[in-house]
C-alpha cells in the first residue's frame, strides 16, 4: 500500500507538460504497433490469410489507441461532453464506455515511459522496412495473388494451413 502512495507521489511530481508528453508517446507507440499490424494487411497474397488471424488483436489494439487519443484530448482540456459530440452520442455512453480504460491508459503512460520511447523507435524501424519491402513487391504480388487464391480455393482445407 505504501508503494502505491510513493508512485502516487512520483506521478505529482511530473509536469502537465511531461505528462502529455508521456501520453503522447504512448499513442504513438501504440498507433505505430496498429499501423505495422496494417502493412502486413497490405499484403495482397498474404494479408487477407492474416486478416482473421490477427483481427481480434487489432480491434484490441485499437480499442488502446482510442483510449490513449481520448486521454490525449482529455489532459489537453478536451471535455467529454466536446468528444461525445465528435463521436454523435451522448457524453454518458462515451463517459461509461471509455473513462475506465482512458485512467488507466494514462497512468501506464506515466508508469512505462521509457519503454514507449524505446518501442516507438523499434516500431518506425520496422514500420519502415515492411513498407519499403510492400512497395518494392507490391505490383509483383498484386499481380501473383489471383492465381494464388485461386489455387487456394481449389484446395480443400488450405485456411487451416499456415501460409
Amino acid at each position: 500500500m505504501k508503494l502505491t502512495g510513493v508512485r502516487q507521489d512520483a506521478d505529482m511530481t511530473l509536469s502537465q507538460h511531461d505528462r502529455l508528453r508521456n501520453l503522447l508517446l504512448a499513442l504513438s507507440d501504440a498507433a505505430l504497433d496498429l499501423a505495422n499490424d496494417g502493412v502486413v494487411l497490405a499484403h495482397p497474397r498474404e494479408g487477407s490469410a492474416l486478416g482473421l488471424v490477427i483481427a481480434p488483436s487489432l480491434r484490441s489494439k485499437a480499442a488502446h489507441v482510442e483510449a490513449l487519443a481520448c486521454a490525449v484530448l482529455r489532459h489537453a482540456g478536451v471535455s467529454w461532453d466536446a468528444m461525445a459530440g465528435r463521436y454523435d452520442v451522448t457524453r454518458q455512453s462515451l463517459h461509461r464506455r471509455l473513462s475506465a480504460a482512458t485512467d488507466q491508459v494514462a497512468q501506464d503512460a506515466q508508469r512505462f515511459a521509457a519503454g514507449h520511447e524505446l518501442s516507438v523507435q523499434q516500431e518506425l524501424g520496422l514500420l519502415v522496412v515492411a513498407c519499403e519491402r510492400l512497395q518494392q513487391n507490391f505490383d509483383s504480388a498484386l499481380d501473383a495473388a489471383p492465381e494464388a487464391w485461386e489455387a487456394r480455393r481449389k484446395t480443400p482445407g488450405w485456411w487451416w494451413e499456415r501460409t
